[in-house]
Parts: structure tokens; sequence; C-alpha cells
């Protein structure tokens, strides 16, 4: 296979020659640099062209030959790299110095667009230098005795001024978050190391000072303000990216973050007016939002010119893919808060994040004429020494250990499926386990009040629980225990007005009895299990006799429960289920200590099971359900 795609590199001189008249005729008709034109005056190997076609490649090489140069091509794309362990053999051999060998060329800017990042940097100069200068100027004075001796209302006063002066200083000091990962050791993973840093110097972007590997699906370039003075940055890359990406789109959209800061002009403008404006969003939106005229215009620019720097990277097809994986990545990030907690309540990793992310039909993919060095077709984690051990980090940083593992797409429509029907709970402001299925002969319901509804499920349980400390004997008996029958029909009464009138009638409401009665025998669960601490011998083995009779009476019934839609698999029931997340062991062969540490987990899939049924019965039908139903 032929390459076509070449970098064009100067090795010497053939013959004597007027080596700075040829010199400065190249850099005007190349556009060198000072630095390229000094190597080739002084005769040292230099890249005059970088990532240029064959064609151009062929007829430059010769024109110079014939001019006394001693040139060479050496080729782009090395596509018979077919495998991580060649491609990773290559690439530490010289393959990244060679791809970067010189730095991009940025086209230069208009001068509207650099008078306003000037104007945007003064902002943030105005607030974190000039003000505070005034400020020290005008405290100079005060801190005289003799003023203060003198004249001690007009010290006072001017010391208040004084002060004054330093309060944007110290409002909008930024304020980072540490990024909560692990990071990377440059010896240990020194391919992505030098990735990364090549690619910084390539833009003439911050230099990458620390790379930290997290959980989320992020690839973020961050800056404290000791980053920005030093021109470096810190690398927050997430697994997931890794995963779902090859190393040649990994390449593009990290060249898209680092495009913003990309050369020294922006790292100094822009990176400083991004350190004042994202301290003022997180103090004051709608004062940042006052400069919206401004910066909306910049962003666009951004997006344009980081769409350039791509295209020389990795191709006009593969930066049309980057943009609307970049948009896939927007929409996952905003709701990835609340989905990295649905998984880490259900015990649930992510695998081949490429299906959510990146995957495309075979037919929409076009190839691109820049032949990158990094294509290949595998994702991305194989640039790292050990993808699974960082993962197990993270996890044990977490205090998680995974039950279940889902593909990225399954988990990801799974979550989106189970979110409206939470949503649904919490636009009527109840609590999912204070909601009781109405009795079969329902009564006219009363009007929905929330917090009475969530009171009375409270009242229920802890009569409940100061029934189980009467019967161990942590508790005296009360003359005035509430009574247990009437307080529960009170609550099944309040909790009439949340459903609606057919769903006595709804298909799934006798599965959702049997989830709910499910979940019960959970909560009772949890009431008997006091810590063994307090309790005598008597009383413990009172505490374990009742903890095992739930539990068996738990293992019936959610055998008889059909496997809960969201983990999907091949269990047919939920025990099935739990089985599987318990490992080897069978759960009919656990001791009442190995049941309660599982307690928590259980009630989450349970609470979860009893939303996913009661939400589907509470959300009124789409128009292709009820379509469906004709």
């Amino acid at each position: 296979m032929e390459y076509e795609r070449y970098h064009l590199v100067f090795e010497g001189f053939l013959r004597e020659l007027n080596r700075t008249e040829i010199s400065l005729a190249l850099k005007t008709e190349l556009q060198l640099s000072d630095a390229q034109v000094a190597d080739l005056m002084a005769g040292r190997r230099t890249v005059l062209q970088n990532n240029v076609p064959k064609d151009r490649a062929q007829t430059l090489g010769r024109r110079l030959t014939k001019q006394g140069l001693k040139v060479s091509a050496q080729a782009l794309a090395i596509n018979q790299k077919n495998n991580p362990a060649d491609l990773r053999r290559h690439l530490m051999d010289g393959g990244i110095d060679q791809y970067f060998a010189s730095r991009f060329k940025h086209p230069e800017d208009e001068l509207d667009t650099r008078i306003s990042l000037l104007i945007l940097a003064s902002i943030a100069v105005l607030s974190y230098f000039v003000l505070p200068l005034v400020g020290l100027r005008l405290l100079m004075p005060t801190l005289a005795f003799s003023a203060w001796a003198a004249q001690p209302l007009a010290v006072l006063i001017q010391l208040f001024f004084a002060l004054l002066f330093f309060a944007p200083l110290i409002w909008l000091w930024p304020r980072s978050s540490p990024v909560d990962g692990i990071e990377l050791d440059a010896d240990t993973e020194e391919l992505l190391d030098h990735l990364v840093r090549s690619l910084a110097y390539h833009l003439a972007a911050p230099r990458v000072r620390r790379i930290v590997l997290v959980k989320g699906p992020v690839l973020t370039i961050r800056q404290t303000p000791l980053d920005w003075l030093q021109n470096q940055s810190t690398l927050e890359i997430g697994l997931p990216v890794l995963e779902a990406l090859t190393l040649q789109q990994f390449v593009g959209l990290l060249a898209m973050r680092m495009s913003p800061l990309a050369s020294g002009f922006y790292a100094r403008t822009w990176g400083l007016f991004l350190q004042w404006y994202n301290a003022l969003r997180s103090r004051n939106k709608s004062w940042a939002l006052l400069l919206s005229g401004w910066v909306l215009p910049m962003h666009q620019h951004h997006a344009e010119r980081s769409a350039l720097i791509v295209r020389d990277l990795v191709g006009v097809q593969e930066t049309a893919r980057l943009q609307r994986i970049e948009k896939r990545f927007t929409e996952l990030n905003r709701d990835w808060p609340e989905f990295t907690e649905f998984c880490r309540n259900m015990r649930i990793r992510g695998s081949q994040w490429s299906a959510l992310v990146a995957q495309e039909p075979d037919g929409d993919k076009q190839p691109d004429a820049v032949q990158a060095l990094f294509r290949m077709a595998a994702p991305a984690l194989w640039i790292l020494s050990t993808s699974d051990g960082y993962q197990r980090a993270l996890e044990r940083k977490r205090d998680q250990t995974p039950a279940f593992e889902m593909t990225g797409r399954d988990l990801w429509q799974q979550f989106q499926r189970l979110r409206p029907l939470q949503e649904r709970f919490k636009r009527l402001m109840i609590r999912p386990e204070a909601l009781v299925p109405p009795s079969d002969a329902q009564r006219k319901p009363m009007a929905l009040n929330a917090l009475h509804l969530n009171r009375l499920a409270k009242e229920v349980l802890d009569a409940q629980r100061r029934r189980v400390e009467q019967a161990l004997g942590l508790q005296t008996p009360s003359k005035k225990a509430p009574d247990m029958a009437r307080l529960v029909a009170k609550w099944r009464a309040a909790s009439a007005g949340v459903w609606p009138e057919d769903c006595l009638t709804h298909k799934d409401f006798p599965l959702a009895k049997s989830v709910f009665l499910t979940l019960q025998t959970l909560q009772q669960m949890k009431l008997w299990a006091v810590e063994a601490g307090p309790l005598a011998g008597a009383q413990l083995a009172l505490r374990n006799k009742q903890l095992m009779l739930l539990y068996r009476k738990w293992l019936e019934q959610s055998a008889k429960l059909p496997a809960l839609p969201l983990l999907m698999g091949d269990a047919k029931t939920l025990q099935a289920q739990i089985q599987h997340s318990a490992g080897p062991t069978l759960l009919a062969e656990w001791s009442p200590d190995a049941a309660i540490e599982q307690l928590d987990f259980w009630l989450t899939i349970m609470i979860c099971y009893w939303t996913w049924v009661a939400g589907q019965i509470l959300q009124p039908p789409t128009l292709v359900e009820k379509m469906a139903d004709h």
C-alpha cells in the first residue's frame, strides 16, 4: 500500500550554494518560520513541509533537488500497523515525533478578533491586577501609626475604600475543585504521555503537566491560575472516552480541547479571561449572561478554528464524525451525574461505549484524504498499560464492586427508560417507598397531600421499629402505642389519591402489589437488622430467627417475580438476578450477618423495581401505547 501524505524534510546541501539567498527565497515560497530558516542556513535537518499530498511532495522534492538541496519524503501514514502491539512499537520508535515533526501554522486572526480577545482579557487584568494595585497604593499610607494618631477617621475611611479595591480579586479568584481520579505516571504510561505532550507542542498549546484518569465520559483541559502563569495544564481523561473512540478520534477530540488555548496569544488572553469568567459563572450566572454578546461569538470562532486544526490532523470525514461525537458527549454529560448515581446504586458497570457514542453504519464511513498515523479500528484503551487495572482502582476509590455488566448503549437506554418514572415521583413530591397500592375495595380517594403521605409512611415505619426494639428488650413497652391497623389504614387512604381511577384494571397492577409486598419484607428485615453489640444471647437468637424467617419469605417472593427489565440479561426471575450479583454462594445458604451486609443493595433494587412498575401505572400512556392497545 502506498502512502498518500508525506513530510518533506531537508537533510543538507548537495553542493556549495548561497545559503542565505536560497533560505530567504524558500522562506517566502514555503512560509517557513525563522527557526526553520536558521536551520537551513546552518545545514541542519528540518521539516520544510508538513502533511503534504504525494504528488506535491514529489514535484517539490524534484525541484528542490535540482536547486542543490538534499531532501527526503517521510511517510505520514503507517497503515500496515494493523494491531495495537505493532502500532505501539512504531509510535514509541519515533512515529509520534515524525507525525508532529513541526508546529501547526495557525492562520492569522482578523484584527477585530484580536481586539476582542484583548478586551476580554483586560477585564480579568482589571480585576486581578489593576484594582488590587490601586488598593495597595491606597493601603500603604494607612499602615503608618502617625496617620492614625493625627486623623483616625480619615485613615479609617481610606482603609475601607482601599479594601474595596481588593473585593473583585477575592470574590472572583478561581477556585479549582480537586479531580477525583488516578494521576497517571509518565514512566508507566509513556506512550500516552508522549502523545499528549507532542500534540500540545504541535499546536503550541500549554504544556500538559498532569494526566488524570477518571470514570466519567470527559476529556477536559483544566488550568489553575498557577498553571496559567506557567503556561501548563492538567488533562482529565475518562475511561469511557478511551473505550468509545479510536486513537485517531481521540487525538482529534483532544486537539479540539486544546485548540482554544493553542498559540501563545490565545493562551495568554483567552486563557486568562476563562479563569475570570468561570469564577463569575460559579458565583452569579445572571451576571455572566451579561457578557454573552461577547462570549458566544468567541465560542463560535473557537469552534471554527478547532475544526480547521482537526481537519489538518485527521481529515475532513473524521472531523465531521468527531463533531457528531462531540454533540453526543454533550448530551451524555448533561445527565451524567444522575446516570453515575444510577450505575453506582445498582452496581452496574458499563462496557463497549463506542456503540453508544461513536458507532456508525459502514455505509456512512467514507475514506479520508488524510491517511493519519493513528488509523486503527480498535478502541484507544490499548494506549494504556492496563485498562482493567485502572477500572478496578477507580471502583475501589468509590468503594464499589460491580455486580452486573451491560453495554454502554443498553445501560444508557435503560437509564433513560427509568428516569421519566423517577421524575414522576419527584413532581408528586413523594418518596417511592411511601406509596402503597390501593385495596381492591377502594373508597373515594382523598385529595393528594404529598407531605401528609410521606409523614404517614414514616410514622408506620417508626411504629414498626419501636415494636421490634421492644421485642428485643431495647425499649420498654409504651402504654400509648399507636393502633397499627388504624395507622396503616390512614396511610393507604392517603396513598389512594395518587393512583389513577382505573389503576385496579391496569395490566401491571397485580405485579405492582407483589413487588410492594416484597419491598415491605425487605424493609422488615432492615428493622430487625439491629447491631449485635447491645444484644444478649437470647436477644441475638431472636433477632437471627426473625431475620431468617423474613429472609426465606423474601427469597420465596423474589422467586415469583419476573426479572427486573432494567438489568437485562438471561435471568428469568428477580431471584436469579440477585443470585448473579451474589456470586457462587447460594442465597439459601447465607447467614444472617451475610444477608445484613447486602440489605441496602437489595433495598435499592426493590425500590427501583417498585418505581419501575408503579411509575408505569402513574405515568399517562403515550399515543403509541394507546394505538398498540387498540
